[in-house]
C-alpha cells in the first residue's frame, strides 16, 4: 500500500477524521486572523508592520484556507500540505528568521507557544495517522 493510500485510509477512520476536521477549524481560524491583520483589526495597522510579516500574512492566509478545505474533505494531499506547510512556513521562519518576528519581548513567548502548540498538534495527527484510529 502506498503512503498516500495509507493516509487516505487513515482519514476515513473516526478519530483521525474528527481530528482532521478540528485541525481544519484551527486553520480557518488562522486564516481569519490573517484577514484581521490585513484589515488592521488586530492592533497594528498592516502597512506599518514589517514587509516580511505582510508577505507571511498573505502566504499563510492562502495556505490555511487551502489546507483547511483539503482536510475537511479528507484529501490525502492536504495532510502533506499541512505537515510541509507548517514546517516550511512556520518552523523555519520563526526559528531561522526569529529576529524578524520578535519586535517586543513578549513576541518571543508568543512564538514559542505557537511552535510548541503546532509541534504537539502535528505529533497527535501523525500518531492518529500511523495508528489509523
Amino acid at each position: 500500500m502506498s503512503l498516500n493510500a495509507a493516509i487516505e485510509s487513515a482519514l476515513q477512520k473516526n478519530w483521525t477524521a474528527l481530528y482532521a476536521k478540528l485541525i481544519a477549524i484551527a486553520l480557518l481560524y488562522g486564516a481569519v486572523v490573517h484577514i484581521g491583520n490585513m484589515l488592521g483589526l488586530t492592533g497594528t495597522p498592516w502597512l506599518s508592520t514589517p514587509l516580511l510579516w505582510r508577505i507571511m500574512d498573505g502566504v499563510l492566509l492562502v495556505f490555511n484556507g487551502v489546507a483547511a478545505i483539503g482536510l475537511w474533505r479528507r484529501c490525502a494531499w492536504s495532510v502533506w500540505l499541512v505537515f510541509g506547510g507548517i514546517l516550511l512556513l512556520q518552523f523555519v521562519p520563526y526559528t531561522l528568521l526569529r529576529a524578524q518576528f520578535v519586535l517586543q519581548p513578549e513576541d518571543a513567548q508568543t512564538l514559542n507557544g505557537l511552535l510548541g502548540t503546532e509541534a504537539l498538534l502535528l505529533a497527535i495527527f501523525a500518531l492518529l495517522l500511523w495508528l489509523k484510529k
